[in-house]
């Protein structure tokens, strides 16, 4: 969004096709980010323009009345420090920062009673379907490369406090280094938790997976808990609960090369790789029972075009295939 829009709107001067459309790009979890950087080189540079004639006054009145419609429980004290700051520094950036607080209590909820916050706390979640994929990079540097069929979800609070990611799925986390506030991702009822590092998360029915590239993480649930090492995996199913987790080393083109487009499998079960090609590329695939769903594959794919894909395999897996539209059909 472009600088000039962002103050428009924090100064309550936007036409109403352009307040909707910052409404609209708030709702994205990197405006805030953007946001924050406005405020932030206001504040770096609060030189105030000599023919600047704004009624600061009159401005901060028709924010606390906009504020009033937004939110019935925004502090009363916000306004007496925030008129008295204005008097004395007559700056752009005590607009700016009113208007942060107007934001804030724009894309909130009502304030619970006991609460201390300007506005209330609100889940952002994202979920992919079959065939998506998803980046997205939160406003402390963290990079999120979620898999199709995952959802991940967050405070609009991240980063304040603590920094706190739900995860149902797989996703692929390049973490931005903070040593005050531990980077946690929850996920069948197991926390994974870094400083600075990447890793991998994968969570399904038969288990669950945590394959560490660089850093270090923790892993634990309950009072049971391990730390992984670059190159170490930790590994957990269902099916084995009372055995707890296990440790092995891990191929990373293997385990994280779906992130960049690639499919590489290591003597993996036909079958196997068959539902993780329906799952990425969300077709339906229909197999012929004659064919072996046993046999093991090996080998690496560019993983952007199904067909050529399709056509790799067919040779090591002895099948023909047909593809229509989004319909597999794999013969013997």
């Amino acid at each position: 969004m472009e600088e000039a829009v962002i103050i428009k709107f924090l100064r309550g001067e936007c036409s109403p096709s352009e307040e909707r459309e910052m409404r609209q790009w708030l709702e994205n979890p990197e405006a805030q980010a953007q946001l924050e950087k406005v405020i932030e080189k206001h504040w770096m540079n609060p030189t105030f323009p000599q023919t600047d004639t704004t009624d600061y006054d009159q401005l901060l009145r028709k924010i606390h009345g906009r504020m009033r419609k937004g939110s019935s429980k925004v502090q009363p004290s916000f306004q007496t420090v925030a008129l008295k700051s204005l008097r004395i520094a007559a700056s752009i950036l005590l607009v700016v920062f009113a208007g942060y607080f107007l934001w804030l209590s724009w894309n909130t909820g009502n304030e619970s009673p006991n609460s201390s916050s300007v506005a209330a706390v609100k889940k952002i979640e994202r979920v992919t379907g079959i065939g998506e994929k998803l980046t997205l990079t939160l406003p402390d540097g963290t990079k999120i490369v979620v898999n199709a069929e995952s959802m991940i979800q967050f405070d609009t609070n991240y980063g304040r406090d603590e920094r706190l990611i739900t995860l149902e799925g797989e996703a692929y986390f390049e973490v931005a280094p903070d040593s005050l506030r531990p980077f946690k991702v929850l996920t069948n009822g197991f926390t994974t938790e870094a400083l600075g590092t990447a890793f991998n998360i994968s969570t399904k029915k038969t288990g669950y997976r945590v394959a560490l590239t660089e850093g270090k993480v923790k892993v634990g649930s309950g009072i049971k808990e391990i730390h992984l090492k670059p190159g170490q995996m930790a590994i957990w199913k269902t099916d084995q609960k009372d055995v707890g987790f296990r440790v092995a080393r891990f191929s990373a083109s293997e385990v994280i090369s779906w992130k960049d487009g690639w499919l590489n499998v290591d003597r993996k079960p036909l079958g196997n790789v068959l539902k993780d090609l329906e799952r990425w590329y969300g077709v339906d695939i229909t197999i012929d029972p004659k064919l072996d769903l046993g046999q093991r594959i090996s080998g690496t794919f560019e993983n952007k075009n199904l067909k050529n894909i399709l056509t790799g395999l067919s040779f090591s897996a002895a099948f023909t295939f047909e593809l229509t539209g989004n319909q597999v059909t794999i013969k013997k």
